[in-house]
């Protein structure tokens, strides 16, 4: 139990790997990015989270986790469909929670961001 009680402990919170999408490695045509290029990712860091919050508000505080300099607008939350990352839609960002970013939902706690 946290000694702070408007902060989750720490076993409360899932932890997710935020990676930056290098130039170049988008497939415009299909609006999507092979898995196959996963290795040229460069990690951000980790991040940890509450599982309930949804990907709408962890855009909101990215600041919070990534630095200040980090621009939420910019970022996009890609999530594994198929051989492919996809695009989360706008809509879906407030539908989706961080739950379905970490296991049992996916192999790899990856958190994908262009």
């Amino acid at each position: 139990m946290s000694l702070n009680p408007s902060r989750p402990s720490s076993s409360e919170l899932v932890e997710l790997h935020v990676f930056y999408v290098p130039e170049g490695s988008w497939n415009y045509q299909l609006n999507t990015i092979s898995i196959q290029v996963v290795n040229k990712f460069i990690s951000a860091g980790f991040i940890r989270v509450s599982p309930q919050l949804t990907l709408q508000a962890l855009r909101l505080r990215l600041g919070e986790f990534l630095g200040e300099d980090a621009v939420a607008e910019k970022f996009l939350f890609l999530k594994c469909i198929g051989n492919n990352l996809a695009v989360v839609k706008e809509k879906q960002e407030s539908e989706l929670k961080l739950k379905s970013f970490a296991p049992p939902y996916v192999c790899n706690t990856i958190l994908n961001l262009h």
